[in-house]
């Protein structure tokens, strides 16, 4: 991205920040720096209808160590910083009858070489209209689908550097300077359509329950769906159907949430060895409170033929299996946990991907947070050989965050 359109971004941001009201101290009370900070999205009223802008502002310093071999005798031992600027605005208007119409759009503003890249770094991140009754939400446009919305995965300090899909990498190709991983990036709820222009619908939660279901015609990213130019490359996948349900309730004093979902697609174009997608997840999480410390813990497990998770190369024979578990303590504004992640990566070559995450965090407000960790990760291959030499390699790094988010 030109330097020109970066700083514009980051005035942009700064000008969004300042334009948001400081919240109300107590009288007399002198107001710290985390009260400075701790702003409330920009919303303006026209009539009946509602405008408001949001954003997120991260970023990560790091020291990461990644292992040696024949081909690279000494090591791969480097510091670096990595960072985004998102920001998304939001129209709704709520009908005497109690419908709320509207939309959002989201935009990716900023990103680096090992950032930004949940969406394959599309600087429109979502573009769609919604309606709201006492029946449901639906939505039209270029939005996650309703098995990514419903799906749980366990509880996570910080969502930027993370193991379960994360939006800053540690970890760098010595060769090309990119994210070493860009290759695989771990994602348990079912995530096929991405941001592809499709057909919502979420029901309202009844009994604990909640249902979804999405429609992606075609992977492109478009306002609307059936609009746009669908490719004609060989292995397309098209008609790509999603079924997702979630529930959540207590027994006796632990809260517990339980997720499942499937997509499908039609492939068009087809070569021999490749097929259908199909694509399935399960999720649960559990709550307890002891004094005041909230305690919570879960994971996720998802199945799919998408080789690498590129629907693109849905293969007979071949699976990527991937589970992430995680557990958590929160006490006031502090918090810490750990997460687990192994992926099981069946193709042309087989991959096996192990990592580890401890952290800890603060929230200075209800707006930004700050947070510690070290992360590790092994990769192993049964044909080739990474940048070092080998087939396998490990890699560990320390890492210091920030999160701001209207």
């Amino acid at each position: 991205m030109p330097a020109t359109i970066t700083k514009q971004a980051l005035i942009a941001a700064c000008a969004l920040m300042s334009a948001a009201p400081f919240p109300a101290h107590a009288q007399g009370g002198s107001p710290s720096p985390g009260d400075f900070l701790a702003l409330a999205p920009p919303r303006w009223e026209l009539g009946d209808t509602e405008f408001q802008l949001g954003g997120f502002a991260g970023g990560a310093l790091f020291a990461a160590t990644q292992d040696k071999g024949p081909a690279d005798t000494d090591g791969y031992s480097h510091t670096g910083a990595s960072g985004l600027l998102t920001t998304n605005v939001r129209v709704r208007s709520i009908l005497d009858n109690g419908m709320v119409l509207g939309g959002r759009a989201d935009f990716l503003l900023y990103h680096d070489a090992l950032s930004g890249d949940n969406y394959d770094n599309d600087t429109v991140e979502k573009i769609y209209v919604f309606a709201q009754t006492g029946f449901g939400r639906v939505e039209l446009g270029q939005q996650d689908g309703a098995a990514y919305m419903l799906g749980l995965t366990g509880p996570i300090v910080d969502n930027a550097v993370s193991l379960e899909n994360r939006n800053i990498s540690l970890f760098r190709d010595p060769a090309t300077g990119d994210d070493f991983a860009h290759f695989f990036q771990s994602i348990i709820n079912v995530y096929s359509t991405s941001n592809y222009a499709k057909i919502n619908y979420v029901s309202p939660r009844l009994f604990g329950i909640q249902v979804g279901a999405s429609f992606t015609p075609n992977t492109v990213r478009s306002p609307l769906p059936f609009t746009g130019n669908p490719s004609d490359d060989a292995n397309q996948q098209q008609s790509i159907w999603e079924a997702a349900a979630s529930y959540t309730g207590y027994f006796s004093d632990v809260a517990v949430g339980l997720s499942g979902a499937f997509a499908h697609g039609a492939l068009k174009n087809r070569m021999p060895g490749f097929e259908d997608l199909t694509d399935w997840a399960i999720g649960t999480q559990i709550a307890y409170t002891v004094s005041d410390v909230r305690l919570s813990a879960g994971g996720g497990y998802r199945v799919t033929n998408a080789y690498l998770l590129d629907i693109e190369e849905a293969r007979k024979g071949g699976d990527t299996k991937m589970l992430h578990l995680s557990a958590m303590a929160e006490r006031g504004s502090w918090l810490a946990g750990f997460e687990f992640s192994h992926a099981d990566i069946d193709g042309p070559v087989d991959y096996r991907v192990t990592g580890y995450q401890i952290a800890g965090g603060y929230k200075v407000n209800t707006n930004l947070q700050l947070t510690l960790g070290w992360q590790w990760y092994n990769y192993r291959r049964n044909a080739g050989a990474f940048y070092n030499g080998l087939p396998k390699i490990g890699m560990n790094a320390a890492f210091l965050t920030f999160g701001y988010r209207l």
